[in-house]
């Protein structure tokens, strides 16, 4: 029988003896006899509102925290321009928005960040909006839930805990995380198929991709911690960094009931409590960009550029022109370039000429580099604008043959701008 199969039946075997004695007071925790840490050790410094652990399993704590967080009732139908999960998770209710209460914020501390079978999730927070009465007009506060797994032998209870709470909210509801399709997720099924669990099909909501669209090019990182502090404003003074988790859980396992290792991993709850609280600030900044998307913009600092993006992929309404008008007086050739088009398209040629002429200008400073592609699409539009609208074939030319000799073009750009060439030489 290989080493490691035999020490894990081994293992299971111990956990079976305990877990069938009438003592539990005694626990193994490596080859040492400890102690459990009581409840009263780790509530000696939680939250100061309804901030005790209870028992919610064999070596599973639990707690619950409530938390003011306002938000409307009625989501906006604009915030699925930010977040197109919205509406591309629920085939059966296309053009719908959930209510606010359907979605349940996801957070995980784990024993490592490279994931895989080796990885331990010790620590799971979930979140949602409430309100004292159904017919308030806005959500008053987020209520938080954590389980705490305390030791190697309890992850059955500790996942079983996660499992409930998945399994008993709301019928259709998105599971909600930062980064939580590449790691959460994917490591929570791991440790239910390990335990004989099953992970149900749940639709996921990630705000990483939609942040860094809005942010990458705005703040140093993208990491959820870093959006906070220079978007929300959130202000983390005296947090454990999340890093230090996996080394102060270890600490706390070969310590045991030792007052100085509770401290630590109670810093650590705390953080989990704060990354639930940072993921709903977000999501509510999300929501408050779809609302009044010109004057967010600069409230939260958002990308101008990528936020006409946004909105221009849905919709070419009077909201996503002046989006793309403001993006444009700020530099940003993108949104030149699509404001262009929607001009020409609206029938105002004139000014789409001059916003697109602005496009060709070597002399042109933008917030961020103009891309070889979109100078050739501009001079496209403006070859077919002088040719067909103008009747001028000559600079119709003259704008083809300056985008042919951009560098680097794309080969089905550079073949569409060649064949207009031709065609434009013959005449």
């Amino acid at each position: 029988m290989p080493q490691n199969l035999r020490a894990r039946l081994e293992r299971i075997r111990e956990t079976q003896k305990f877990n069938n004695s009438p003592d539990t007071s005694v626990t193994q925790c490596g080859n040492s006899e400890k102690a459990p840490p009581s409840k009263a050790a780790l509530s000696s410094r939680g939250h100061k509102e309804c901030s005790e652990w209870k028992e919610a399993g064999y070596k599973t704590l639990s707690r619950t925290l409530t938390l003011p967080l306002p938000l409307p009732a009625v989501l906006p139908e604009t915030l699925s321009r930010l977040l197109p999960d919205l509406l591309k998770n629920q085939p059966d209710t296309p053009g719908t928005l959930p209510d606010p209460n359907s979605f349940l914020f996801f957070d995980l501390e784990t024993t490592g960040l490279s994931g895989g079978a080796g990885t331990v999730a010790f620590l799971a927070a979930f979140g949602h909006f409430v309100r004292k009465k159904s017919t308030q007009k806005c959500y008053d506060n987020l209520e938080i839930t954590q389980f705490l797994l305390l030791d190697y032998p309890g992850e059955n209870d500790f996942l079983e805990n996660v499992l409930s709470v998945i399994n008993n909210f709301n019928k259709s509801f998105f599971l909600t995380t930062y980064n939580g399709k590449t790691f959460d997720t994917p490591l929570i099924k791991t440790r239910c198929l390990m335990n004989g669990l099953a992970f149900p099909q749940v639709l996921q909501l990630d705000l990483l991709y939609p942040s860094r669209r809005l942010w990458k090019r705005i703040i140093s990182s993208c990491s959820q911690a870093n959006v906070e502090a220079q978007v929300l404003g959130l202000d983390r003074t005296g947090d454990t960094p999340g890093a230090l988790a996996p080394d102060i859980w270890f600490n706390f396992l070969r310590s045991g009931e030792e007052l100085e290792s509770c401290q630590p991993l109670l810093g650590i709850c705390d953080h989990n409590v704060k990354d639930i609280f940072g993921l709903a600030s977000l999501f509510k900044a999300f929501l408050e960009v779809a609302v009044s998307p010109l004057d967010a913009a600069t409230r939260f600092r958002c990308d101008e550029e990528n936020l006409a993006m946004c909105f221009r992929r849905y919709a070419a309404d009077e909201e996503t022109t002046d989006l793309l008008l403001e993006a444009a007086a700020k530099g940003y050739p993108r949104s030149c370039l699509r404001l262009g088009f929607d001009l020409f398209r609206q029938g105002c040629h004139e000014e789409g000429r001059s916003v697109l002429k602005r496009l060709t200008e070597p002399a042109a400073s933008w917030k961020v580099p103009c891309s070889i592609t979109v100078q050739a699409l501009a001079l496209r539009s403006l070859a077919i604008d002088a040719d067909r609208r103008l009747g001028q074939k000559d600079t119709a030319l003259k704008y083809i043959e300056m985008a042919t000799s951009l560098p680097q073009l794309p080969g089905g750009l550079k073949a569409d701008l060649e064949k207009r060439q031709e065609k434009l030489s013959v005449h």
